[in-house]
């Protein structure tokens, strides 16, 4: 199974002691069923009944305890093994490349983080349950054996013929499963669409009823596959009722006709098949349990291949801290967007452009021009396809990676303001005070605890504290993406005549993609780009 091996590889926790608890759990729980038959049969004769109720309340308490620790031992280590791939996968996320989490989108791969932990939590009283309940089965029947060696042979094969069933059944119900998952991502795709589209939707009555009926088709499916699951889950637990039912007058009534069988054999015979019931049915239930664990493990297991692959080769001595610089240099490098079928759908570039310590570079261009992807390049979240990045006369390579990011503060068009200023230790509040006054925001928010009191402002407002954040940080190159465009005129005049050249005045480097034309001419240099590359590059244009 799976899980075995997941909390072998996982957890520092042994799953053999895990099995062995459970299965002295499951013997205790057996020879309570023989102590009752036994203190049975010296009713009717009228013994003593003392040692028969040691016994049983010696086997009750082994019983409790050992499910006790079991279950204990169980949720220990499936929550250790976890917490152990949890923390993992988020390293991991650290370095993968930006366009894996493009590609994959954050919400589902928030999702895949969650619900697969989610479900593993929650299957461990079951799959603990069903490892006790099986070494009770094997227990009774050794019991059975004892009692009549045929009945043994016959429930022993009517047991695995069951089994092989049961197998079959769960292929199916598998394939059906990953179908349902396919058809989930599709639905829940269309919900978010449905919530992040929400104003649009509200003031289009037709777009709204559309996206209704779209929505209600995925559903339908999604509901017939769930349907069709259901099905073979209460087909599995109906025969596994009709299996113990169908078994007991075999070993009642036919056995007896054809074979010597003792009458108060007879009477235990008919109690441990009816003690069988519960276990059967434990299992059957926990069947379609083990294959979502199954899943869940799989889809784990994918995400993490997924992650791996999107990692980039690091040499193990790579350099960390910010290279020096002077200038950056861009000979022939090109990044294409690739399709299906790896074919590339858009390229940009080829670009042979220079960037000089202490600029303030303009770059300007229409939409889909290109200008957010080379800003992703020249900040190292994008490797080049061809071509060659240099910083002075260090070429940018998987030994200094890192440590070319590290020349970057950014705040793209799609940024996100952290609640808390990570990252930076000996901060002086007096300093984010300072330039909280600067933004125009020293009224509405205060820095504390180490982060703002608020971040529930209006997108211009949430800029600035992003680039408040960012200048903190000290980075030789500051990257602005479209920062003025969600500013009001006033700050807007602010932004570029007074805060870019405090900027420069500090000796950082400011590369900003803008459309306000009224104020190119405090650019040091513009570049102008149209359909993936430069058209040209102007000093002092204006």
């Amino acid at each position: 199974m799976k899980l075995l091996k997941f909390v072998e590889k996982e957890s520092n926790a042994s799953y053999r002691r895990i099995i062995i608890m459970a299965a002295i759990s499951g013997i205790a729980n057996g020879f309570l069923l023989s102590i009752i038959n036994h203190a049975a049969f010296k009713v009717a004769n009228d013994e003593d009944l003392i040692q028969a109720f040691l016994l049983y309340l010696a086997a009750f308490i082994l019983f409790l305890y050992a499910q006790w620790v079991a279950y204990g031992q169980a949720i220990s280590a499936i929550e250790e093994s976890i917490y152990t791939v949890r923390l993992r996968l988020i390293e991991k996320i650290r370095h993968v490349e930006l366009p894996f989490i493009e590609g994959m989108g954050g919400r589902t791969l928030y999702s895949r983080l969650t619900e697969s932990n989610t479900l593993l939590s929650q299957a461990v009283p079951h799959i603990t349950s069903a490892a006790q309940v099986s070494i009770l089965l094997v227990f009774s029947l050794l019991y059975l054996a004892y009692l009549s060696p045929v009945s043994f042979l016959i429930a022993t094969v009517s047991m695995g013929l069951a089994l092989a069933l049961f197998l079959f059944e769960a292929d199916d119900i598998r394939s059906e499963l990953q179908r349902l998952k396919s058809e989930d991502e599709g639905y829940f795709g269309l919900i978010n669409h449905l919530i992040e589209g929400f104003k649009e939707i509200r003031l289009n009555r037709a777009k709204s009823a559309d996206i209704l009926n779209h929505i209600a088709h995925a559903s339908v499916e999604s509901k017939e596959i769930r349907f069709e699951v259901g099905l073979h889950e209460v087909k599995l637990w109906g025969f596994g009722r009709l299996f113990t039912y169908a078994l007991m007058p075999v070993l009642v009534f036919l056995i007896p006709s054809f074979f010597l069988v003792q009458a108060a054999d007879i009477y235990k015979i008919t109690a441990t098949v009816l003690f069988m019931t519960g276990p059967v049915t434990v299992l059957v239930f926990a069947l379609p349990l083990f294959n979502r664990v199954d899943l869940a493990i799989d889809d784990l297991t994918e995400l993490e291949s997924g992650m791996d692959a999107a990692i980039a080769n690091e040499s193990p001595n790579a350099r960390q801290e910010a290279l020096p610089f002077h200038a950056i240099t861009f000979t022939d490098v090109c990044f294409s967007y690739q399709g299906k079928d790896n074919e590339p759908e858009f390229t940009c570039g080829p670009f042979r452009e220079s960037i000089r310590s202490g600029e303030l570079l303009f770059i300007i261009g229409g939409n889909g021009s290109g200008k957010s992807t080379f800003l992703k390049l020249l900040t190292g979240l994008y490797s080049p396809s061809n071509g060659e990045i240099k910083v002075d006369d260090i070429v940018v390579g998987k030994d200094n990676y890192q440590a070319y990011r590290e020349l970057f503060a950014a705040v793209f068009a799609d940024f996100h303001l952290f609640d808390r200023i990570y990252g930076i230790t000996g901060l002086d509040p007096a300093e984010v005070d300072d330039w909280l006054e600067k933004m125009d925001m020293h009224r509405k928010v205060r820095f504390q605890g180490g982060g703002f009191t608020s971040t529930s402002l209006s997108s211009g407002q949430r800029k600035r504290l992003a680039l408040i954040a960012a200048i903190l940080e000290r980075k030789p190159i500051m990257v602005l993406d479209e920062f003025a465009a969600d500013q009001d005129p006033g700050f807007r005049k602010y932004f570029y005549e007074s805060i870019l050249k405090e900027l420069k005045r500090a000796g950082i480097t400011v590369i900003a993609v803008t459309h306000d034309d009224h104020y190119f001419h405090v650019a040091d240099r513009i570049l102008k780009m149209d359909e993936g590359k430069f058209e040209w590059d102007e000093e002092k244009h204006g």
